[in-house]
């Protein structure tokens, strides 16, 4: 037998690397990073209980529980995605400018057009001026 077929029968049955196993690791080898220079004990323990913690999701058998850690935490972290990949989205578009309603707070996609404008929110219909430059 070879060494890649135990190991592939090894992992047979257990959870295996996933989002949150990469995050955590990441965490804790920035947590080292900055412990090189404050050589804390403490730290370096939070260090060692968050790589255990790693890999022991990463061997563990009972998938149930860990697909639903990895839900909650890629749930958590969506909220980021998403902001980011909206920021993303609204920098890259050249043809529209995006304005806040003043009573709803609703994000209006304006074309892009210089001067003053005035627009109607199509979610309270309110009536108010808009100011594109450039």
């Amino acid at each position: 037998m070879n060494f890649r077929y135990r190991i592939i029968q090894f992992m047979s049955g257990r959870y295996g690397p996933d989002e949150t196993f990469f995050i955590v690791f990441a965490v804790s080898v920035v947590l080292s990073l900055v412990n090189i220079f404050l050589r804390s004990v403490i730290l370096q323990l939070l260090i060692y209980t968050l790589m255990i913690y790693a890999i022991f999701r990463m061997f563990s058998r009972n998938i149930e529980q860990r697909r639903k850690e990895n839900a909650w935490v890629t749930g958590k972290l969506g909220f980021f995605k998403r902001k980011g990949e909206l920021h993303r989205q609204r920098r890259n578009d050249k043809f529209h400018v995006y304005k806040k309603c003043p009573s709803c707070k609703a994000i209006l996609r304006l074309p892009r057009r210089v001067g003053v404008h005035r627009t109607v929110c199509p979610k309270c219909g309110r009536e108010f001026t808009v100011k594109v430059r450039k």
